[in-house]
């Protein structure tokens, strides 16, 4: 598993869901091939900083906190802000160089079976149970890349 960060271009046409994170150069874990809606997709998995002491740990893989991070909060791999994505909407995101990116892809590389079932278990349920509050979007996501033509 890779680290990317999005387009601005997704962000502009995904902009009706207001859960998506809008950040440009935020990291996020690319996740191939997982099946939502009996299709095989592409997902992308934001990296927050900020995850609230309340959220349950089914949500979320934690990660070494940022500077940033506020006290009691997780910093981590937050699965109900995933939303799909195409190759043509990656960007490079550069770890090389930075340790603390380093040694976050190496947490990545270590757990990425445990990341993976995490993230497909979170689509199940969302296909079974309905959208989880605070949740992206992720039909509307789907359709609004199809619509606009940024599938591969």
């Amino acid at each position: 598993m890779r680290i990317v960060s999005v387009k601005k271009g997704y962000l502009d046409i995904c902009s009706q869901d207001p859960e998506l994170l809008r950040k440009t150069a935020r990291p996020c874990v690319l996740v191939l091939r997982l099946r939502f809606r009996n299709e095989n997709a592409d997902f992308a998995v934001p990296l927050r900083s900020n995850i609230a002491p309340n959220v349950p740990k089914c949500q979320y893989f934690a990660l070494p906190p940022r500077p940033t991070t506020k006290p009691k909060h997780r910093h981590g791999i937050h699965y109900i802000k995933m939303f799909p994505i195409t190759k043509g909407l990656q960007l490079r995101f550069r770890t090389e160089g930075n340790d603390y990116y380093e040694k976050i892809q190496r947490i990545i590389d270590e757990n990425a079976a445990r990341i993976v079932t995490a993230c497909q278990n979170y689509l199940d349920d969302y296909e079974s149970n309905g959208k989880p509050r605070f949740a992206t979007d992720l039909d509307y996501l789907l359709q609004a890349m199809r619509q606009t033509n940024m599938v591969d």
